[in-house]
Order: C-alpha cells, then structure tokens, then sequence
C-alpha cells in the first residue's frame, strides 16, 4: 500500500532560463525536493498552455529535391517558403512557385480536393529527373543535398514516398513511384498542411517509462520498446493557426502523465517541447525562444510516497532489521 506523505504545486515559466532554444533549465533546491530512503518521489503534470508561435511549414518538413540522374547524378534542392498555409491551394501555389524559384521555369502545381492529392508538372524538369523527398536517419547526404534537406518530412506533405535508406551510388526512390521529366506527378498519397500530430514534453529525468523506436530521428529502428525522457504527450486538434484558438491547453485531473523518479532528490532539471521526431518545435527566427517568444508554461504536481504494511499483513525483517531489533548482549 502506497500512501502520499507531502504533496506540493510546481509552476514553471520557460520565458527565462533557456538554455538553448526550447530547451527550459530549472534548478530545484534538493533540500526541498528530496526523500528518505524507504520514499520515492512522484512528478505528475497537470496542465500545459503555449502559443502557437510556429509555421506550419517550416525547416522540418518545407524541403525536398529533383535528381537528375544522368552523369553521376545531381540534385536540385527545392524549398517551400516557411509559413502557415491554412488551403492546400495556397500551400500548391507556394510548391509551384518554389519549383519556379529552383530554376524550374513554368511549373505547377494544383490540388485535387476529392482525391486529396498534388499533381506536380514541370515543364523545364531534364528527361528522366524526377522528384526526391529524403527522410533518412543514418549515413551521410550526397552532394547537393543539405543535413536539414536529408532528414526532412516533406513526403507528408505532398504525399509522397520517402527516401529512408539511401546508400550511395544507389539512385533515391522515386518520391512520386514512376512519373519522370516533364511528366505529371501525381502523389501517391494524401497531402497534408501540417506535419505536426501532437508536441511532446521531454525531462532530463529517468522516470521508468518506456516509447517504442517509431521514427524518431536520434533512436535506432527497433520492435523492442526502449527507457524514455518523455513525460506527455499533448495532442493537437487543429492543422494550422487559428486566432481564435491561439493557445494549445491541456488539462489533467487523471494523472495521465506521471513519473515515478528513482533518484533520492531533484537538483537540475531540464523541460523541452519537441515533435515527434524528437526535434525541438522549429523557430521562426533563430532566437525566437531565447527572447521568450516561443515560451510554454507547466504546472506540475510533486508528491512524496511511502510504502505502508496493510492491516492485517505481516512483514519478514531483513537480516538488518533483525540485528537493529535484537542486538547481541
């Protein structure tokens, strides 16, 4: 039986003590936040308020390249302006004029709202080229193709097939299956305005929870669930910005989001937010969250528990508490 000895409210504020980014750094008095040895302590988070101070499309999903594969291969990198598109016909219009911006004169790009997919053309586009979205964790980017570019989600976004383990001189995969050249390109899947399904909140603590290895960019692909550093995950309702629901909320009166710590007291305590790519949210500026722009705030419930003997139970002493008990004469 588990009984709660003390139980206090912990506010935090990211506005200050930013480390880097989005990355909040709080130190907590271990003369306060510490336990006896036969207690453990309890982090529980109860409620989760920021703005949403990002663009939909950003530097995490907004890149992807037309190969060329005649020679030994070059690539063309093609950038969607960052913004918050809230019409698949607006975001079309900002492909097509990317495509036009990469050197690719008198591109398209139009948006089909029954099938939900991009039909790309481009006029200008060398004979056999064809489009490449990369999404790869390990190895190193080819020529022409940058770090941001080579770990990108922009297959979500214009419903294409990723490139995911690309081993040079092995030509990419096709992001749009066999269309070529000048040829339509239709996407095989579903576009997306966003990338973003939910935000997840991170600690530096050993909290004894477990996440399996889905796709995250820094954890090895596995079947087996693996130790995490998330404490929740807040899921999002909407694709875009809303002014009328600037503010992402979430609630707890359930504990949904605990942590049981295994150590003896709290010193340095770090909170990031990322996606679930275990990337930090992308900033509109690089120091957006250092000046407190791209601040969130966390009220967290911190109890102390103990471990009583129920009534009627009988307790087998360990050979030191035997000793304690009877101490030879």
């Amino acid at each position: 039986m588990v009984k709660v000895r003390y139980t206090r409210n912990i506010f935090i504020d990211s506005e200050t003590n930013n480390q880097r980014g989005l990355i909040s750094k709080h130190n907590f008095p271990p003369s306060v936040f510490s336990v006896a040895p036969d207690e453990e302590m309890k982090l529980t988070l109860t409620s989760l308020e920021l703005r949403r101070n990002w663009y939909s499309i950003n530097q995490t999903n907004n890149t992807f390249y037309l190969y060329d594969p005649a020679g030994a291969g070059t690539y063309t990198q093609v950038v969607i302006p960052p913004g918050t598109y809230d019409a698949f016909a607006d975001l079309a219009t900002a492909i097509a004029g990317a495509l036009i911006t990469a050197g690719f004169a008198l591109s398209t790009c139009t948006y089909n709202d029954i099938t939900r997919k991009y039909t790309i053309t481009i006029p200008a586009a060398p004979v056999n080229s064809y489009l490449v979205c990369f999404q790869t964790k390990t190895g190193n980017p080819p020529a022409g193709v940058s770090n941001q570019g080579f770990f990108n989600d922009s297959c979500e976004i214009l419903g294409a097939i990723p490139e995911r383990r690309f081993q040079a001189p092995t030509p990419p995969q096709n992001a749009f299956r066999n269309t070529t050249g000048a040829t339509a390109h239709v996407s095989p899947f579903v576009a997306a305005l966003n990338t973003l399904e939910a935000i997840y909140l991170r600690t530096n603590l050993q909290s004894g929870n477990y996440q399996s290895s889905s796709f995250e960019k820094d954890v090895s692909d596995s079947k087996a669930l693996i130790p995490t550093l998330i404490l929740a995950r807040i899921p999002l309702t909407r694709a875009y910005f809303d002014p009328q629901f600037e503010f992402i909320s979430f609630e707890d009166t359930n504990d949904l989001f605990s942590m049981y710590l295994q150590q003896q007291h709290l010193s340095q305590v770090y909170f990031s937010l990322t996606d679930d790519k275990g990337r930090l949210l992308a900033e509109v500026a690089e120091d957006q969250a250092d000046f407190g722009n791209l601040s969130f705030k966390l009220s967290l419930r911190y109890e102390i528990l103990a471990k009583e003997v129920e009534t009627g139970e009988r307790r087998v002493l360990n050979p030191s508490d035997v000793v304690n008990q009877y101490p030879r004469i």
